[in-house]
C-alpha cells in the first residue's frame, strides 16, 4: 500500500551545525528517491553558531570578496540563491517526490505555495507583510535601501535581490528559498529572519520566538498546502547517513570552497 500524498512529516531540528544542517537535507532528499512509500517532509531547523551558507552556483572569490567577517563558517547549499547569514533565522526545508512522468514541474507554483504559507504564518503574529511580485514593483516606487559597497555585494547577498514570491516587510525582503529538481525529488531550501523586527515588536526570548514561529509556520503550511502534518524525529537510518555526507562533502572545502 502507498503512502498517502497528503501526509506529510514535520521535524524541527534546533541548533545544528551548519555542515549537519546541509547534510541533513541531502540525506533526507537521498531516502525520498530512494523510497516510493516515503512520505514528504517538511523541516525547520535553526543554527548552533552564527554562519554563512551560499549558493550551489556561486563563485567562491566573490563571496570572500564580499564578506566582511572570513571567521563565520561558510557552507555551500545544494540549492541556488546568494549569501544567507544564520544564527537569529528559522530555516526550512520542503523534501518531495516529484511529479511521475512531468518533467516540467512547475517550481514557480511550488514557490507561491510556500510564500503563502510564509504570508499566512507571519499574519498571525500580527507581522504586516507583502509577496514580492516583480511586475508590480516596477510600477510603483520602492523605499530607498541603504546601498552596498558594490554591485558584486548587491548581487551575492540573497536578502538583498528579492525573487517572486519571497516575503518582505517594508520593503526589505525577510523570506527566501530556492530549490533544486533531482532525479526523484525536489529539494526546497528557504529562510525567514525576523530578529531585527521581532525585537521591535515582541520582548521574548529566542527560544520562545523560534517556537512561536514554528507552530504558526507549520500550522500555516498544512492549511495552505492541504496536508496532514505528522511530528516526526530522524529516523537511526537517516541520521547515520547525514553525518556521513556531512564528513564527506559539507564539511570538506572540496565542497564548500569548490566554484
Amino acid at each position: 500500500m502507498k503512502t498517502n500524498n497528503n501526509n506529510w512529516r514535520l521535524l524541527f531540528t534546533p541548533d545544528v551545525d551548519p555542515y549537519m544542517n546541509m547534510a541533513i537535507d541531502e540525506a533526507l532528499t537521498r531516502k525520498c528517491i530512494d523510497s516510493e512509500d516515503r512520505p514528504a517532509a517538511i523541516r525547520f531547523y535553526t543554527w548552533k553558531e552564527t554562519s554563512c551558507s551560499i549558493g550551489y552556483f556561486q563563485k567562491i572569490k566573490n563571496v570572500l570578496k564580499t564578506l566582511k567577517d572570513k571567521s563565520v563558517p561558510i557552507v555551500r547549499r545544494p540549492t541556488g540563491g546568494g549569501i544567507v547569514f544564520h544564527g537569529n533565522d528559522i530555516t526550512f526545508s520542503i523534501v518531495k517526490r516529484r511529479i511521475k512522468d512531468n518533467r516540467q514541474e512547475n517550481i514557480t507554483s511550488f514557490y507561491k505555495l510556500i510564500g503563502e504559507s510564509i504570508f499566512g504564518g507571519l499574519e498571525k503574529l500580527g507581522f504586516t507583510c507583502t509577496s514580492y511580485l516583480p511586475e508590480e514593483a516596477a510600477h510603483r516606487s520602492e523605499p530607498k535601501r541603504k546601498p552596498l559597497n558594490n554591485c558584486l555585494s548587491q548581487q551575492s547577498f540573497c536578502s538583498v535581490t528579492p525573487a517572486k514570491y519571497d516575503i518582505m516587510i517594508n520593503g526589505s525582503k525577510v523570506a527566501g528559498y530556492a530549490a533544486r529538481k533531482s532525479q526523484g525529488a525536489v529539494l526546497c531550501q528557504g529562510y525567514l529572519d525576523l530578529h531585527k523586527r521581532w525585537k521591535e515588536q515582541y520582548k521574548d526570548s529566542r527560544e520562545k520566538t523560534i517556537h512561536l514561529l514554528f507552530d504558526n509556520l507549520a500550522s500555516s503550511f498544512k492549511n495552505v498546502f492541504g496536508i496532514t502534518l505528522t511530528s516526526s524525529q530522524l529516523t537511526d537510518e537517516e541520521m547515520r547517513l547525514a553525518y556521513k555526507i556531512r564528513d564527506m562533502k559539507y564539511a570538506c572545502d572540496e565542497w564548500n570552497y569548490r566554484k
